[in-house]
């Protein structure tokens, strides 16, 4: 699908899809997407209501027996409100390791070993906007609706403002724990007739 987020205006590199955030370090960080299709001739539509694009949580649950690489972060079945980075893959036996709730605190489960990063990045600590001054009163972690219908061919800025209020700088740079997503829509290509 043509209708994505992109880079640059002129909508010639396209951003991974769902895009991860990448944010490293404490405050904030505040950098602009643009969402479209190049092509003109392409329409998108909603399903139902208006289109949208919806931050969301991509953290997965710790799941027993199952093989974890280097770089992977998980929460807890039970989410605590932490994150955890696998550091040691192998496979994770029945029972779930001790976690701790200490940043950079090791535990074990089988032969995969996992650190807590420090507080789980939330939906919320992502903020959309149209504008950059709208990121002012965005409110974090909702969606952003572009309207009924779009035409390709334009660029739409979506300003992103990505917070972090935990003292401690966090990293989720492997393992993207909070992504954009697009509501259900349809896509509608535009036939030219050979008419004048």
């Amino acid at each position: 699908m043509a209708f994505t987020l992109y880079t640059d205006s002129n909508m010639a590199h396209e951003a991974a899809s769902p895009y991860p955030i990448d944010f490293n370090g404490t405050g904030t960080n505040d950098f602009v997407l643009y969402f479209g299709s190049p092509y003109t001739h392409e329409m998108l539509t909603p399903k139902t209501g208006e289109i949208m694009l919806i931050p969301f949580s991509r953290l997965k649950a710790w799941q027993p027996e199952e093989n974890y690489s280097f770089g992977q972060i998980v929460e807890p079945p039970v989410a605590n409100g932490y994150m955890y980075q696998c550091v040691q893959a192998g496979q994770t036996g029945r029972t779930e390791p001790v976690w701790g709730i200490a940043v950079n605190k090791q535990c074990t489960s089988g032969s995969a070993r996992f650190t807590n990063l420090g507080a789980k990045f939330k939906a919320a600590d992502l903020k959309l906007s149209l504008t950059q001054q709208g990121l002012e009163t965005a409110i974090g972690g909702a969606a952003l609706g572009l309207g009924n219908q779009l035409q390709g061919g334009k660029a739409i800025p979506v300003y992103i403002r990505v917070s972090n209020s935990d003292k401690n700088a966090r990293s989720d740079r492997s393992d993207p724990c909070i992504s954009i997503r697009l509501s259900e829509t349809m896509l509608d290509t535009i036939v030219q007739s050979g008419h004048p």
